[in-house]
């Protein structure tokens, strides 16, 4: 059986019940569930595999669920919040000003990072924008009204003119962003990378990077799907 027949069974076992449907390509896993599409990057697959099995377990809604009202928000600082988003998000811990925690019986199940304020031309003089730069659910846990109770709490400490994020269009359509008053702003082009299909290693590229005849036999050019800007206006 060949590593991607394994993956593929591997995750067809995992979720026996979910009806998905499973393409392994040189460089991602892609999976349909219905009308949903998600893909992941082999390298994230085997370097962080538990973490990609409970995004996926979240959008098949077989994570244990929590509610966001029967738990606190906390400020935290840096090596609480580095440390537990370099343990359940795929991209890890990325620099970020302001974090705030969800504690659910003392323990952190979710986190979100802001970054500083910034003036903005959409924004009149007096306002900032702010970024969202990050929000996770501790794995296997999926937080009912998370989010939007970590983004009231630091609107009311910062009072933004208005929060921006990045979606990844590889993982996800945006709706729980949606659903709690993000705007769809525009969308990011996809980015080029260089992928070795023999170490798993990516490089980003420019977009106009072409490959050479003389590049590693190994190495192939490959896309991402480009993100969605969103925003949240007060």
């Amino acid at each position: 059986m060949s590593d991607n027949q394994i993956i593929r069974k591997k995750l067809l076992d995992h979720f026996p019940d979910a009806n998905l449907i499973v393409g392994v390509s040189e460089c991602q896993i892609i999976i349909n569930y219905g009308s949903l599409k998600t893909a992941f990057w082999l390298d994230d697959w085997h370097h962080k595999n538990e973490i990609v099995l409970s995004i996926i377990a979240s959008i098949l809604g077989k994570n244990k669920t929590i509610f966001a009202r029967n738990c606190q928000v906390k400020k935290v600082d840096k090596a609480i919040a580095e440390a537990f988003l370099n343990e359940n998000h795929l991209l890890g811990y990325l620099n970020a000003y302001h974090k705030y925690a969800l504690f659910f019986d003392n323990e952190i199940i979710a986190i979100a990072t802001f970054s500083k304020g910034r003036k903005m031309i959409r924004l009149s003089s007096e306002k900032r924008g702010f970024e969202l730069i990050s929000f996770c659910c501790k794995k296997n846990i999926s937080v009912t009204g998370g989010l939007s109770k970590l983004l009231k709490a630091f609107i009311t400490d910062l009072q933004p003119g208005d929060i921006m994020t990045y979606v990844d269009k590889d993982w996800s359509e945006g709706k729980a962003y949606l659903k709690i008053g993000f705007k769809l702003h525009s969308e990011t082009p996809p980015q080029s990378f260089l992928f070795n299909t023999k170490t798993l290693a990516k490089q980003k590229v420019s977009i106009d990077f072409e490959l050479e005849s003389n590049n590693d036999k190994n190495t192939i050019l490959v896309k991402n799907s480009g993100n969605l800007k969103l925003v949240y206006t007060l």
